[in-house]
């Protein structure tokens, strides 16, 4: 390794103790989370074939079916629910907003809509353009309280590609999801998802994702963060080469580790440590290169 880029970790396990914030364009649409469906709002259906049903069970007969990336509307919330693969989610109705077609209204579960999603502007200037970005829940395992998260791309209601894979969380956990586009080779787009609770003591699981040339669609990386406030925090926090401090083809992943005690009417620091792991891109996945402590 060049004596620069040493350099330029050395200087990076010194100063990074805040998460960087990205320069590169982003679109971000945060629809909902676990906990309820808002009347009024527009959804996107998750999943290829969603059946639209007459009524609020898997008994009643099927109006249609709908295509993934369907744009609905929510009518009303159901007090029925289903639980598939341990996800319990009302049944929700909802009226088909399809431009140019007859509006429908029917019942959908929960679980076909995607929790949160991002769609390009479908123009000559933006990368990918008119892809729709889809992730919501197909699985919770309440023991380990891990959530299985799947991810879409699709494109004039077609599936593109997909992913899935289990993080840290619970079914009152909230989406974020985020969408970069950055210099990696043979990757078209970038995916940042975590479900996460606005609380102390809650672990999240940050998963970036590399939407590849040949649509594959892969987890390269997870980092997890947790805090008690007044007690300590672990962060971990992934700068990518278009952020403040990235470089060219490698991912930085930064991790402080800080602990507390209460003296007097302050909490003072008794603890602290600082990491970093360097990461390189070879075109195919991510190899560990470096690590300074």
């Amino acid at each position: 390794m060049s004596k620069t880029l040493l350099t330029t970790l050395a200087l990076l396990a010194a100063t990074f103790l805040i998460a960087q914030e990205s320069d590169a364009d982003n679109w971000m649409m945060s629809n909902g989370s676990l906990e309820g469906f808002v009347v009024g709002n527009q959804y996107f259906t998750l999943v290829s074939d969603a059946n639209l049903r007459e009524a609020s069970n898997t008994q009643s007969g099927v109006i249609t079916k709908l295509p993934i990336a369907t744009t609905v509307e929510i009518v009303s919330v159901s007090t029925d629910s289903l639980n598939l693969r341990g996800v319990k989610l009302p049944w929700v109705q909802v009226r088909t907003k399809t431009t140019g077609k007859t509006e429908q209204t029917g019942y959908l579960w929960g679980g076909f809509l995607a929790l949160a999603s991002i769609q390009t502007p479908n123009d000559e200037y933006t990368p990918n353009a008119g892809v729709q970005y889809l992730t919501g829940v197909a699985a919770y395992d309440e023991n380990k309280h891990q959530i299985t998260v799947q991810v879409r791309c699709a494109k004039d209601n077609k599936e593109l590609s997909k992913c899935e894979f289990t993080t840290n969380g619970d079914l009152s956990y909230y989406p974020s999801f985020e969408l970069v586009f950055d210099s990696f080779k043979k990757v078209k787009a970038i995916l940042s998802v975590n479900y996460y609770y606005p609380a102390c003591g809650y672990p999240s699981g940050n998963n970036l994702l590399f939407w590849q040339e040949n649509n594959q669609l892969v987890k390269v990386l997870e980092t997890s963060s947790v805090s008690d406030g007044g007690v300590f925090y672990d962060s971990e926090e992934f700068i990518l080469p278009s952020q403040r401090g990235g470089i060219g083809d490698h991912i930085i992943v930064t991790h402080d580790h800080s602990e507390f005690e209460e003296q007097g009417e302050d909490f003072v620091r008794t603890k602290q440590s600082f990491g970093i792991v360097l990461y390189k891109w070879n075109g195919a996945k991510l190899v560990k290169v470096r690590e300074v402590k």
